[in-house]
């Protein structure tokens, strides 16, 4: 893993959790009711802080914990600089 801001670390999750349940990030959007214009700030980290129920509304539409989303090496420490 490369050090990363957060907002890429973020973006770089969900892309991945998108390939791995063979989505784009328009199905992801309608997967989770989250609106299309705030999952494309989020997958191009346009954003500082993303709001932490977009968060939840991926990890719920995904089937997922929010465990499971921040369990990747992306998430570790040693690789964040914000």
């Amino acid at each position: 893993a490369k050090i990363m801001k957060l907002k890429e670390a973020l973006a770089a999750r969900v892309k991945e959790l998108c390939v791995e349940k063979h989505l784009t990030t328009h199905g992801l959007s309608l997967k989770t009711g989250v609106a299309s214009s705030t999952m494309d700030d989020i997958v191009k980290a346009r954003n500082e802080s993303v709001q932490l129920k977009f968060i939840f509304q991926i990890c719920d539409g995904l089937r997922i914990s929010l465990e499971d989303f921040f369990h990747s090496p992306y998430f570790d420490k040693e690789f964040l600089i914000d």
